[in-house]
C-alpha cells in the first residue's frame, strides 16, 4: 500500500524531512521562511519541567518531546508525541495524588482531577485545563482511525501541560486533604 496519505519510510529516505514540512513557515525579522529542523526543535525544547516535578515524571515528558522533535522527519510522531504528553499529564496526577494521600482514590483520571480540585490544588481555569486534558486522553485513547495533527498543536501541547505540571509542582494544598 503505497498511498497511505504520510511519508513511506524507506532505507533512503527515514533521515530526511518530511515533505509535510516543508509547507510550514515562520515570520522572522518581517520575512517569511520554511522552518528549518533547527526552528522547530527550538521551539519543542523551550518548554521544561521545574526541578520540583518527579523524576519519572520528567522521564516521560523527555520521551514525548523527543519524539515531538523527530516529527520533522516523520510528521505522525507529532501526533504520538501529543498522545504522549496527554499520558504524562495523567501520570503527573496520579503521582500528586499518590504524595498527598494514603486514601485510594481509584485509577480514575476524573477522580483524581477532581480530588485535586477539591483540595485547592487548581485554581478554575487550571481545573477545565485539567479536565480538558482528561478528555483528549480519553479520545486519542480510543481511536477508530489514525489522527495525524498539525505540529502548531503539539507544540502549544507541550507549552500547556509543562506548564500545568510546573504548577501542580509548585503548590502545595492551602487546606489539609480532606480523604
Amino acid at each position: 500500500m503505497t498511498n497511505l496519505g504520510m511519508k513511506i519510510i524507506t532505507h533512503e529516505n527515514w533521515m530526511n524531512r518530511d515533505p509535510l514540512m516543508k509547507n510550514l513557515i515562520m515570520l522572522q525579522d518581517g520575512k517569511i521562511s520554511i522552518m528549518s529542523a533547527g526552528d522547530w526543535a527550538i521551539l519543542i525544547l523551550e518548554p521544561k519541567l521545574s526541578e520540583t516535578v518527579p523524576l519519572e515524571i520528567h522521564k516521560l515528558f523527555e520521551v514525548a518531546r523527543g519524539a515531538m522533535l523527530y516529527g520533522y522527519f516523520f510528521y505522525p510522531l507529532f501526533t504520538l508525541a501529543f498522545e504522549q504528553l496527554l499520558r504524562v499529564a495523567e501520570a503527573a496526577i496520579s503521582e500528586k495524588c499518590r504524595q498527598i494521600t494514603t486514601n485510594k482514590i481509584g485509577n480514575n483520571f476524573k477522580n483524581k482531577v477532581d480530588y485535586l480540585n477539591k483540595n485547592q490544588f487548581f485554581s478554575d481555569e487550571e481545573y477545565t485545563k485539567w479536565q480538558s486534558l482528561r478528555n483528549l486522553r480519553n479520545i486519542a485513547s480510543h481511536p477508530n482511525e489514525q489522527t495525524i495533527l498539525p505540529p502548531g498543536i503539539t507544540i502549544e501541547c507541550i507549552s500547556n501541560i509543562s506548564g500545568l505540571i510546573n504548577s501542580l509542582y509548585r503548590k502545595s494544598s492551602p487546606v489539609s486533604p480532606s480523604d
